[in-house]
C-alpha cells in the first residue's frame, strides 16, 4: 500500500513530532502513574485494531487512499504544498528520532523556523479544506466504514473509545 500524505497522515505526523520532543525528558524520569498507563494500553488496543481493519479490508485502504489524494489535491488548489510539508517534518522527525540528543536540542528542532513554518502551513491548509463539503462527506464516510471495521476486528472498540474520553476528560479537570 504506498501511502499519500494527506489531512490525516499530516496531522498524525505533526502530534508525533512534538510528542517526540518531550519523550526524552518523560522517558527515565518520572513513570507514568496509573491512569497515563490505562490510557496508553487503551490506545495501543485501538492502534492495533484499526491496523487490524486496514490490513484485512483493502477496500478500506483505496478508500483512504482516494480520500488523502483528494485532501491533497485540494490543498494544492488552494495554493500549499503538501509534499514540502511533509518532507520538513518527515526530516524533523528523523532528526528528533536520534536518542543522543538532549531536551534543549530536542526543542530547537522543533522550534526551527522551517519547523515552525510547516506546522503553520498545515494548520492552514487544513483550514483551508476542512470545511470542504466533498472533503467532509469523504471524511465523515471513511470515519464510519472506518470504525464498522474495527468493530469487527475488536467488539470492543466502543468500550475503549469511551474509556479514553473518560481518562481525557478526568486529565482536563486535573485529576490524575
Amino acid at each position: 500500500m504506498r501511502y499519500r500524505y494527506g489531512l490525516q497522515g499530516m496531522v498524525v505526523l505533526a502530534a508525533t513530532v512534538l510528542a517526540l520532543v518531550f519523550s526524552g525528558a518523560a522517558l527515565g524520569q518520572q513513570q507514568p502513574g496509573p491512569l497515563e498507563r490505562e490510557y496508553m494500553e487503551l490506545q495501543q488496543r485501538l492502534a492495533q485494531a484499526q491496523h487490524a481493519a486496514m490490513e484485512n479490508n483493502p477496500a478500506l485502504q483505496e478508500q483512504a487512499e482516494a480520500m488523502e489524494e483528494m485532501v491533497t489535491q485540494k490543498m494544492r488548489e488552494a495554493g500549499y504544498d503538501p509534499g514540502g510539508i511533509m518532507e520538513t517534518l518527515l526530516a524533523a522527525q528523523g532528526r528528533l528520532q536520534d536518542e543522543q540528543l538532549t531536551d534543549a536540542q530536542r526543542r530547537e528542532i522543533v522550534q526551527s523556523p522551517e519547523v515552525m513554518e510547516a506546522q503553520r502551513e498545515l494548520r492552514e491548509a487544513q483550514e483551508a479544506v476542512a470545511q470542504d463539503p466533498e472533503v467532509l462527506a469523504a471524511q465523515q464516510a471513511y470515519e464510519e466504514d472506518l470504525l464498522a471495521a474495527m468493530r469487527s476486528e475488536d467488539p470492543e472498540v466502543d468500550r475503549i473509545i469511551e474509556r479514553l474520553q473518560q481518562i481525557q476528560q478526568e486529565a482536563q479537570r486535573g485529576g490524575r
